[in-house]
């Protein structure tokens, strides 16, 4: 919900502005010949989904709709809850995608770690109240998975709500390879896949 936050009285006038972001979008990432994920309110039929999607070089190679909605903000009453947990093949590897709240599911973790996926994206607003759990769980996930893990996550007050920063990137092993606790920033690291093949022989849990 990377340009609007969960605007509630105004999600259906936002939702229609998101087919044109994503083509802005598919132009940046053809231009910078890049991955980009974001998750943005799309209507589908009559319903509003909180609704994933991964760009590679100007073209949709995946799609995920936020399956747990978050009951502390009553996000079931505004938006409808996607099916299924897909993982999307890239020229970097297989990534999964888990939408903020969808962090704290074990279930989700098993069917990602079943993909064997290289990187998980967490696109999250995740509240300050709460930052040590996004911080444990980010680099909970990597050690599980054995992958790389990146985050991006809201700081700072939207709607009444303070939120926790605390975006990252996470290596296999779980060592925090890049971390802003607050602020707009530039997160990188180096991507390597002998790093998960590393992990993955060190410790079998694929086994």
């Amino acid at each position: 919900m990377w340009f609007c936050g969960y605007d509630y009285d105004n999600l259906d006038k936002l939702a229609d502005l998101s087919p044109s972001l994503i083509d802005m979008l598919c132009e940046i990432s053809f231009k910078k010949q890049s991955i980009i994920s974001f998750t943005v309110p799309f209507k589908d039929g009559n319903s509003i989904f909180n609704r994933a999607f991964l760009l590679e070089e100007g073209k949709i190679v995946g799609k995920r709709d936020k399956i747990k909605l978050f009951p502390l903000i009553k996000e079931h009453e505004h938006i409808s809850p996607g099916k299924g947990n897909f993982t999307f093949n890239t020229k970097v590897g297989k990534i999964g995608i888990l939408i903020c709240f969808e962090l704290r599911f074990t279930e989700f973790v098993k069917e990602l770690k079943d993909n064997r996926i290289d990187i998980l994206l967490i696109p999250a607003q995740w509240g300050k109240a709460r930052k040590e759990h996004l911080f444990i769980l980010s680099r909970a996930r990597a050690m599980e998975l054995q992958c790389y893990v990146v985050v991006a996550n809201v700081w700072g007050k939207h709607l009444g709500e303070e939120f926790a920063g605390y975006s990252g990137i996470y290596s296999p092993s779980g060592e925090i390879l890049s971390l802003s606790e607050k602020g707009d920033t530039f997160l990188s690291a180096d991507f390597d896949m002998r790093e998960i093949e590393k992990a993955r022989r060190y410790l079998p849990l694929y086994v």
